[in-house]
């Protein structure tokens, strides 16, 4: 009888031996020990890190550009793979590269960049010089004295869906020699 408390014992002893080595190799791990000893969660190689960067390259088809920003990542996305994360992003968005704390992500859209004036008609007709202020959207900045009729006819299709200069100076030179007939 006594022999056989011993080999439980020591049955024991190995079993709780065990139990130490598993959960300090989990803790080496990275991974998050519940009070019942079991593991909660590990640290992932595959997951958005708290604080993490976005790379976002915006290409603008109109002009051939490309421009990139550094923003930081939502802080909702924390904890996602780059699977659930492409399943958050706004429309046209893309993955192209992913650590924890760092995802690269693309997008084309059909504007032109920030970096010109364009001259393009509003809804009424009226030649206005427009610029791309927030990336992803044309904002008027102001209108001229110029209407679509006003152009000659092979500029009209071409100002419709919008002409590319690096200054306002330029495009109202352009605008002032076409519409004279120059």
């Amino acid at each position: 009888m006594r022999k056989r408390r011993f080999s439980i014992s020591a049955l024991a002893v190995v079993l709780v031996g065990l139990s130490v080595v598993t959960l300090g190799f989990a803790l080496l791990r990275g991974a998050e020990v519940g009070e019942d000893g079991l593991e909660t969660g590990r640290a992932d190689a595959s997951r958005v890190a708290a604080g993490a960067t976005q790379l976002q390259t915006i290409h603008y088809q109109r002009c051939g550009h490309s421009v990139t920003r550094s923003v930081e990542a939502q802080p909702e996305w924390a904890g996602m793979t780059p699977e659930e994360l492409a399943g958050r992003l706004d429309m046209g968005w893309r993955v192209t590269d992913f650590s924890p704390g760092r995802i690269t992500m693309s997008k084309n859209v059909m504007l032109f960049c920030p970096q010109h004036y364009v001259l393009m008609p509003d809804e009424t007709g009226q030649v206005c010089v427009w610029t791309n202020r927030y990336g992803e959207g044309m904002e008027r900045v102001r209108d001229t004295s110029v209407t679509l009729a006003d152009l000659p006819e092979a500029q009209r299709e071409l100002v419709r869906v919008g002409v590319a200069f690096d200054s306002e100076t330029l495009a109202d030179q352009y605008l002032t020699t076409q519409a004279s007939g120059d």
